[in-house]
């Protein structure tokens, strides 16, 4: 693979680059600080290491939730060895081709090249998912790669773990975890890119958000930094709570803020049960099917079945039910029966009319 494809697919950011000034989550600092030492103390005991017949690898894998600052971990230690930081351009890097396999053989390459370098595996999940000759690819590797015999430090990221290859992720040396991010996180942040704002209590913002994300405290207090400041004393409560449900910020790093949000906007689409039932009576209910059963039956046996699985729609499915939306009434059972009773009456019709 040329040189060209080198510059189209891979990034090279050297430790002159990290800017200087850079916000970062404590937590995660804190971490990649533990890791420093580590690899500090790596020289004196890699003879030690070579006798006992295993080595230093330097593969770690990053854990959190959503708007973790992963970067600080790279950043950090870039800064500190430093070292060069080597990482795909996600765009190349995650589609299906044979290319983006051969593409992960490259990255590997490129890194040992610009060694000592950081190789920074953004999205895992993306690159290394289920049982695909990418993750077979990236699992092997890592596993031939090592600070010992390389120079290379490989550095992978990712917010959803369950989606990741068992053996990719045996190839790595030390897991680090990240809870979403702690008082502290959220206290060092507000007070960094709220410094000059003496009306504005880092501590108070900080209880307010609670379960908030690294990202999403960090988008607020900007938006708080932007607001007209008070002349005399420090912002009440309530009125800090009303800056923040104005400020457009939402917690979306919150466990489960996401998914509710998405349940509430189709709640709001979607009667209550009890509605539909007072609106369809048993006996128009039973035309609706017949109804629904001559216009598609095939849609409505579906949907049906995913209703009664407790199965996730697809969006032709809620598009479906936008048009039956007393499919959703009664119990699965009851479903069924209507379903097979339409069924029969359309087929008798049908041969009655000489279809």
């Amino acid at each position: 693979m040329s040189e060209e494809t080198f510059a189209d697919s891979l990034q090279l950011t050297t430790p002159e680059e990290i800017p200087a000034n850079r916000v970062s989550q404590f937590s995660v600092r804190e971490r990649a600080t533990e890791f420093l030492s580590i690899l500090k103390r790596q020289s004196a005991l890699k003879t030690g290491l070579e006798e006992r017949g295993v080595h230093f690898g330097g593969r770690v894998l990053l854990i959190g939730s959503t708007g973790t600052d992963f970067e600080t971990f790279v950043s950090h230690l870039s800064a500190e060895l430093p070292i060069n930081v080597v990482r795909f351009r996600l765009a190349r890097a995650i589609g299906d081709s044979e290319s983006s396999n051969e593409l992960a053989r490259v990255g590997f390459e490129f890194a040992r090249r610009n060694a000592p370098s950081l190789f920074y595996i953004e999205r895992l999940d993306m690159m290394g998912t289920g049982s695909t000759p990418r993750a077979a690819v990236l699992q092997s590797e890592l596993e031939h790669v090592s600070w010992d015999a390389d120079n290379v430090i490989v550095v992978a990221a990712t917010t959803r773990p369950d989606t990741v290859d068992a053996d990719v992720f045996a190839a790595f040396d030390r897991t680090y975890l990240f809870e979403p991010a702690t008082t502290n996180d959220r206290v060092k942040v507000l007070e960094q890119i709220l410094r000059g704002r003496d009306d504005i209590d880092p501590s108070m913002v900080a209880e307010l958000t609670d379960g908030w994300s690294f990202a999403d405290v960090k988008h607020l207090a900007v938006s708080l930094y932007m607001t007209e400041s008070v002349e005399h004393g420090q912002i009440a409560q309530e009125r800090l709570e009303a800056l923040i449900r104005k400020s457009g910020v939402l917690p979306v790093g919150k466990r489960g803020y996401v998914k509710s949000i998405a349940q509430n906007l189709e709640s709001e689409k979607t009667p209550k049960l009890e509605q539909l039932e007072q609106a369809y009576p048993d006996t128009f209910l039973d035309q609706l099917y017949l109804m629904a059963v001559g216009d598609d039956f095939a849609g409505v046996q579906r949907v049906i079945e995913s209703l009664n699985a407790g199965a996730p729609l697809s969006s032709a499915d809620r598009l479906f039910l936008s048009r039956y939306p007393f499919l959703l009434t009664g119990s699965p059972e009851d479903r069924l029966t209507r379903l097979v009773r339409a069924k029969k009456s359309y087929d008798r019709l049908a041969r009655i009319m000489g279809r």
